[in-house]
Order: structure tokens, then C-alpha cells, then sequence
């Protein structure tokens, strides 16, 4: 497993690679197009009651999305409110292979912080993508866009 390579940028450009980038789409107690692998969520309220995000309750929580397509250039952005010690990842399988090829640390926050990096792996990134959590403490996750930039 590499760690991951990514650097702080803007993007131009953009082709969204998984649905679904802003946890919006819920069927009952759970997101439709997200599929739950291990562990517990919660919808909550981000910037306002009408705008829901994804509460990763407890540890271990893992929610994957399967790529719509592949790129080479990928541009991840996270908007999120993460305590410290609750250990989020976003991490990708660039074959769907169930390897793991790259692990990007979300760093804890004291409120919604937007990060975005960019990254060329050297393969296409396809496969399945992951936000995980590993750690106590609250993790909730308004957006997580992945796109080809």
C-alpha cells in the first residue's frame, strides 16, 4: 500500500468520478448510492438544515462508491468537520481489485475546513473509493468530490 502523493491545488477543468459527492441521497436511514461496508451512519444537517452530510458514528465506519469512470489526473476535495483522534481516510482501489493503492489522511478540523488535492497515481484512477474512519470522536462529512482534473 503507497501513501499517498497528492498536493495542494486548484483544479480547472472537471469530470466528477462518483455520484453522490455531497452525501444527498438518502433512502430511509441510508445513502442510496454509497454502500455502507462496516459500521454505523447518521444524516445530519452541514451549513443548514437542508443540506445533509454523513455522520461516521463510532469506528470502524467504511461507506464505498464504486468510480463512474477512470482518469489519470484526480482532483479529491473534502469538505468535513473532523475531531482529532477520529482517524478519516479517503482511500482508493485503482483496479477494484480490493487493494488498496493510495491513503489520503483527512486532518482534523475545529468545524467544516475544505481541502483539495490533486494527484496523478501513474495508473488510471477507477476501481472504488473509500471514506473510512478508524478512530473515536465526530466525523461527519459534507462533500467528498472526486474528479478528473
Amino acid at each position: 500500500m503507497a501513501a499517498a502523493g497528492f498536493l495542494s491545488t486548484a483544479a480547472t477543468c472537471e469530470t466528477d468520478l462518483i455520484e453522490d459527492a455531497g452525501f444527498q441521497l438518502w433512502c430511509g436511514d441510508r445513502l442510496c448510492v454509497w454502500e455502507l461496508e462496516e459500521g454505523e451512519i447518521r444524516k445530519v444537517a452541514t451549513w443548514h438544515s437542508n443540506d445533509y452530510g454523513v455522520e461516521l458514528v463510532g469506528a470502524p465506519v467504511s461507506l464505498s462508491s464504486p468510480a463512474a469512470r477512470s482518469a489519470s489526473s484526480v482532483r479529491i476535495e473534502v469538505v468535513s468537520d473532523v475531531e482529532r483522534g477520529a482517524m478519516v481516510t479517503v482511500e482508493i482501489d485503482q483496479e477494484g481489485d480490493g487493494v488498496i493503492d493510495w491513503v489520503l489522511p483527512v486532518p482534523p478540523s475545529d468545524g467544516f475546513v475544505s481541502r483539495i488535492w490533486e494527484s496523478q497515481p501513474g495508473a488510471d484512477a477507477g476501481g472504488v473509493f473509500y471514506l473510512r474512519k478508524s478512530g473515536p470522536g465526530r466525523a461527519v462529512v459534507a462533500r467528498l468530490r472526486v474528479s478528473r482534473s
